[in-house]
């Protein structure tokens, strides 16, 4: 096999086009390799398909890659033909997609490493500028995206946010229970939310079994007004009850510890952390040190055996008498006379539905907190983006598992 048909095989090249010629520059290090059509071929307009006469030609370059230490450039002089339907129309080239100036092998070499790096060390690895990897990654995302010939959807529903930048820019994440980001939305308010559940059509919405959410107000609204059946269906995440739960624990214990002996103080506020182990980590002196703080904490007690009753509920088995459970607390932690726990009672009265709806599918947000995480990161390595639709199809590039072949 000479040369040329090595390139011609190498670059895919099939009948009109063939490889005309090669150079080698040692100084520069590259490889050049010219592509042309075969003389009196009948050429076809790209729309329609009907023969067109050539109109004029004009000379393009693409970045392959690299042959041993050199780097190879393709060069052709592209012809244009002149349809009477559709106008000037300029041939499709089998080795690039329209607009690139980077071959296709090159550009599937650019997206494997943007999938492990990110787009600053990509180009400084390949030596290309950062718009040129921006560009490549951006058009992978938009493929993948037009091969959906409908809105994603999942049997279980993840919701959540994230920041984008500093002063309460938030982006929603949709996902699914997979952690896959089935799509991305502006800001964390009802629309947000509602925009989404809008694009999606009525089988669609019949066959989502759980949304998992934490306790944002515009979320719930979105949920209850565009997805049937919504109280059935929205599943409150167990953290953010725990959360509001430890809070209340801490709140109390330093409001306690103003009016305690002050020989008592130091063994009390060494305790701070104990109320928040689980059962498996309060053994031993932690237990000792736990047991002599509730002596001289009563009300920070009351609130830390609300807490861990709580717990209790949440992790069993939900069954008949569930509800029935969880309103016996409610009423436990209203008696305790702390504004706080009575405070925590009444929001759980309120989301109770969705508590129960948790325990009954089993269904949490850890995979959205997840999925989260790795976003937040992703924004950290990239050093930040320069607008919202950039993030979005960065983050849908990395995790929206995409079809982005070419």
């Amino acid at each position: 096999m000479d040369e040329k048909s090595l390139y011609a095989h190498i670059l895919n090249l099939s009948a009109p086009w063939q490889v005309q010629s090669l150079s080698l520059d040692e100084k520069s290090g590259s490889v050049t390799v010219i592509v042309g059509i075969v003389e009196h071929t009948q050429l076809t307009c790209p729309t329609c398909g009907k023969s067109c006469p050539i109109h004029d030609h004009r000379r393009r370059k693409w970045r392959h890659l690299d042959t041993c230490q050199f780097t190879t450039l393709v060069e052709a002089d592209v012809p244009r033909v002149d349809c009477p339907e559709h106008g000037c129309q300029t041939l499709p080239v089998p080795w690039a997609g329209p607009g690139s100036r980077y071959t296709l092998l090159f550009e599937a070499f650019v997206l494997s490493w943007l999938k492990v790096s990110t787009v600053d060390a990509v180009r400084k690895q390949l030596k290309l500028s950062w718009n040129a990897v921006d560009g490549i990654m951006m058009r992978a995302v938009k493929r993948g995206l037009a091969r959906i010939k409908q809105p994603l959807s999942a049997r279980h529903l993840c919701v959540d946010e994230v920041g984008f930048k500093k002063g309460h820019q938030y982006v929603t994440v949709i996902s699914d229970r997979q952690g896959r980001a089935l799509q991305l939305t502006d800001d964390r308010g009802v629309e947000s939310l509602a925009s989404y559940l809008r694009s999606l059509r009525d089988h669609q919405l019949d066959d989502i079994k759980t949304l998992s959410m934490d306790m944002n107000m515009a979320y719930i609204s979105a949920a209850r007004i565009h997805l049937p059946n919504a109280v059935d269906k929205i599943a409150f995440d167990h953290f953010h009850v725990a959360k509001m739960l430890c809070a209340v624990v801490d709140k109390t214990r330093q409001a306690e510890m103003k009016h305690i002996p002050s020989s008592d103080r130091k063994g009390a506020h060494r305790s701070r952390y104990l109320w928040f182990y689980s059962k498996q980590n309060r053994l031993g002196h932690r237990a000792d040190r736990l047991e002599a703080a509730r002596l001289v904490l009563p009300q920070t007690s009351q609130c830390w055996v609300m807490k861990e009753l709580a717990r209790d509920l949440w992790h069993r088995r939900y069954d008949d008498h569930s509800r029935k459970l969880w309103q016996e607390w409610m009423a436990m932690a209203k008696d305790t006379g702390i504004p706080l726990m009575a405070s925590v009672a009444r929001m759980v009265a309120k989301r109770l539905y969705g508590i129960l709806n948790a325990m009954k599918n089993r269904v949490s947000n850890g995979n959205a907190e997840s999925l989260n995480s790795k976003i937040r990161l992703l924004r950290i390595k990239s050093r930040g983006f320069r607008n919202k639709e950039r993030f979005k199809l960065g983050v849908m590039f990395h995790y929206g598992k995409l079809n982005m072949a070419f």
